[in-house]
């Protein structure tokens, strides 16, 4: 699906794009996600089916693929794909 990829270059472009790779594969990988129902503007819950084991597994993945520690008040801000794309990014310029 070359054109997902395209989709999120532009989405993401204030991200990084090692951060924006390493989401999708732990979306694809670790938590089983049907990629096709992802993009930048997803909603995490309601648009890709996240539910609290997957935001438990998500953080712990994140964490130990990009050294990034979300905290859960973090997490929680985050209602989109993109949206924690962009706070795993900024987190990871910060350390």
């Amino acid at each position: 699906l070359p054109y997902l990829d395209l989709l999120w270059s532009f989405a993401m472009a204030s991200s990084s794009p090692a951060v924006t790779s390493a989401l999708q594969s732990i979306l694809r990988e670790d938590l089983n996600v049907d990629m096709s129902r992802v993009s930048p503007d997803a909603r995490l819950i309601d648009d890709v089916g996240l539910d609290s084991v997957a935001f438990a597994v998500g953080m712990v993945a994140i964490e130990d693929r990009l050294g990034v520690a979300l905290s859960e008040e973090e997490l929680l801000t985050c209602n989109t794909v993109g949206d924690l794309d962009a706070a795993i990014a900024a987190k990871s310029r910060n350390e």
